[in-house]
């Protein structure tokens, strides 16, 4: 279909059509000149498939998208053309501007740390499986994820996504059309097996996710890039192993980055999964909660290195980027208090810890946070209260042998020393020095008599 240069909408307002944003199955995304808006055409070959694009589209009309982190339709476009007018965010870019370097780039590393390195592609995949969670959650599927209709934040200190593709949106109780991007479509809606699910939109970010990670497709190895199209057919419908398979080696790719770099151990379970039993068994593929926790994880448990500012996975010795060794850092280790497990003598001095225990006795750590010297860690509620929310509540600050704890959004926090004898509340910063490898306080994140939970700052030693 040729671009139309002006599009009209329903309410009869003309609309000048700018640069492609993205492409996906069955339209296009164009940015509209001189407005924040974007329009998107579907491409319907009959009159009987237009009509019923239009009627897609004001379906999802009445879907409940509010609070959601996905683009609304504010109009519909008036025939001939077939599509919709949204909201388009300014300072956002496609997710697929990460997933491979402009030609003429000299170096694949340096273009891949200039857009936020591990770290940040590891956070900003972590919300964009919480924005397609959240979908689900109010049992809506979504049908054509790709890096095309995935938006992110262009500023690489900020971590905002949305999605902006809705024509294809449906409840999940209903049948969806099998409509997807090519390279991401799950091998049953490939192959005409299944429909579109909740576990399609799952192998879709499976995709996705190892790409922008990896760089690399993970069905598609160095045989199939390189030998007929039907070989990449097969790949694509489940008929091969995916490249990251063990003990099977005849589709390895060496394409993009390192896995062992890109990928921490857990999130190497998760994509096995995906694409080990979950080509063929939907059921077995990780679902987007468990995949924004295990992102999350990730990026909890990465160093920034001080040379290069690239990030990189903490067990590492030196920075994989420039070499430079492992520096100092601090690492926030997130307990479980239980009030009834605590003792107290007089005068309100505390005598036994109420620090919840595995069965051998260890402190049961919920999640590790890296705290890299110099820079500015901030905990959400994720961490400090185990709730699904990104509100920040807890700022920490490592720098000279001192971490500044500050309580954010209205937080009080209360801070009890490692034995238990000291204890006062925290209102505003305060800079606790490091002591023996460790800080002497426990941060406490709820009320004395409430389970909560607990922070408590180590020293993970440099090895320059």
């Amino acid at each position: 279909m040729t671009r139309p240069q002006q599009v009209t909408s329903i309410q009869g307002i003309r609309y000048r059509l700018g640069r492609e944003l993205g492409r996906g199955g069955q339209g296009a995304v164009f940015a509209v000149d001189s407005e924040r808006l974007a329009v998107k055409l579907l491409y319907g070959r009959s009159s009987q498939l237009r009509e019923r694009l239009r009627d897609q589209i004001a379906m999802v009309a009445r879907l409940p998208l509010e609070g959601l982190a996905i683009a609304r339709a504010v109009d519909q476009l008036r025939p001939p053309h077939v599509g919709y007018v949204m909201e388009l965010f300014t300072g956002m870019v496609p997710l697929r501007s990460l997933l491979q370097p402009p030609k003429g780039v000299p170096g694949v590393t340096q273009w891949y740390l200039d857009g936020g390195g591990l770290g940040r592609r590891l956070r900003l995949l972590a919300h964009v499986a919480e924005a397609v969670s959240a979908l689900h959650g109010r049992g809506m599927v979504y049908a054509d994820l790709s890096p095309h209709n995935v938006f992110v934040s262009e500023n690489t200190d900020e971590h905002e996504v949305r999605l902006i593709d809705i024509d294809n949106l449906h409840p999940a109780t209903t049948t969806g059309r099998s409509v997807y991007t090519p390279r991401y479509g799950a091998p049953e809606v490939v192959c005409e097996t299944g429909l579109p699910s909740t576990l399609g939109d799952a192998y879709a970010f499976a995709v996705l996710a190892f790409e922008t990670l990896a760089l690399a497709h993970p069905l598609l190895g160095d045989g199939v890039r390189d030998g007929e199209p039907k070989l990449e057919e097969r790949a694509l419908r489940g008929e091969l192993p995916w490249i990251e398979a063990p003990g099977d080696s005849s589709n390895r790719s060496t394409d993009g980055i390192p896995r062992e770099l890109a990928v921490s151990q857990l999130l190497q379970q998760d994509f096995q999964r995906a694409f080990g039993l979950g080509l063929s068994r939907p059921v077995e593929r990780p679902g987007l909660t468990t995949w924004a926790e295990h992102l999350h994880r990730a990026a909890d448990r990465t160093v920034v290195c001080p040379s290069c500012a690239g990030s990189y996975y903490v067990p590492r010795p030196a920075c994989p980027w420039c070499e430079t060794s492992r520096p100092d850092c601090m690492v926030a280790r997130v307990t479980l208090w239980d009030p009834d497990r605590c003792e107290r003598a007089r005068g309100g001095i505390r005598r036994k810890a109420g620090i919840v225990a595995t069965a051998n006795g260890k402190e049961r750590v919920l999640d590790h946070v890296v705290v890299s010297e110099g820079l500015l860690t901030q905990l959400t509620e994720r961490i400090t209260h185990g709730a699904s929310g990104n509100k920040p509540t807890v700022a920490l600050e490592f720098a000279e042998r001192r971490v500044t704890v500050t309580p954010l959004g209205g937080e009080s926090l209360r801070l009890i020393t490692l034995d238990g004898k000291r204890e006062k509340r925290l209102d505003g910063p305060a800079p606790l020095p490091v002591d023996a490898g460790h800080v002497r306080y426990r941060i406490h994140c709820g009320e004395d008599g409430q389970l909560h939970r607990v922070i408590r700052l180590d020293m993970h030693e440099g090895t320059a």
